[in-house]
């Protein structure tokens, strides 16, 4: 695959981030830390292609992005009610989270010179659990079509990401000098990020409304 195909799949996430500022007036609250994790997501894409461009290197941000990545996810699941009742999980997740890429890229050094490919499998693994769970509640209580539902879209999207990231990351933790392995998942995490930032798009069109949006356009008109 050609670096400017593999840029252009990246940018993706720009679409469901488009969606989501049209729609950011009236969706409901409990989806704003997604909304921010799209942003995230288009602005370390924008920040790592500069940085690629003018130094050849985008480590850092991709690292700091594996920092930001998962406390934004947790927000989500607190904002969605799992991790507000469970609080205390919520502490040792996030605990778990940051305590990993602190030793990784602090006490190791390997800020600037490796990516944190143990911070990306834990963060993975937590993300893939949250999502598992909320899927599971999601098909006990509701009623309508799942594929239609934005919680259970943004839900199969992260899990996809996340279990993909657990094969990859791990296989790149015990071979990680095979180069052949390493473009081979290159090539197929393009388009499976591509795929998934056209689900968040989906997800985004179908975010409920909030309860007093029409209320209010009908106010003040």
């Amino acid at each position: 695959m050609t670096y400017l195909a593999s840029a252009l799949l990246s940018f993706t996430i720009a679409i469901p981030l488009v969606v989501a500022l049209a729609r950011v007036h009236k969706i409901r609250a409990s989806y704003f830390p997604f909304m921010v994790l799209l942003l995230l997501s288009f602005t370390t894409e924008l920040a790592s292609e500069i940085s690629l461009r003018l130094t050849q290197e985008n480590t850092i941000i991709n690292n700091i992005y594996t920092l930001l990545e998962p406390a934004v996810i947790l927000w989500q699941f607190y904002a969605w009610g799992f991790l507000r009742r469970r609080k205390g999980l919520l502490i040792v997740l996030s605990s778990l989270c940051f305590i990993t890429w602190t030793v990784e890229n602090i006490a190791f050094q390997r800020l600037e010179t490796d990516f944190c490919s143990a911070s990306v499998f834990v963060n993975s693994l937590i993300i893939a659990f949250l999502c598992i769970n909320e899927i599971n509640a999601l098909i006990a209580s509701f009623s309508g079509h799942l594929f239609r539902n934005a919680r259970f879209l943004i839900c199969l999207a992260l899990m996809i990401m996340s279990i993909y990231s657990l094969i990859t990351e791990g296989t790149l933790l015990i071979d990680p000098d095979n180069a052949v392995v390493s473009t081979r998942i290159f090539n197929i995490y393009s388009f499976t990020n591509a795929f998934v930032n056209i689900v968040y798009a989906i997800a985004v069109f179908l975010i409920p409304v909030r309860d007093d949006y029409y209320f209010s356009r009908r106010f003040k008109a």
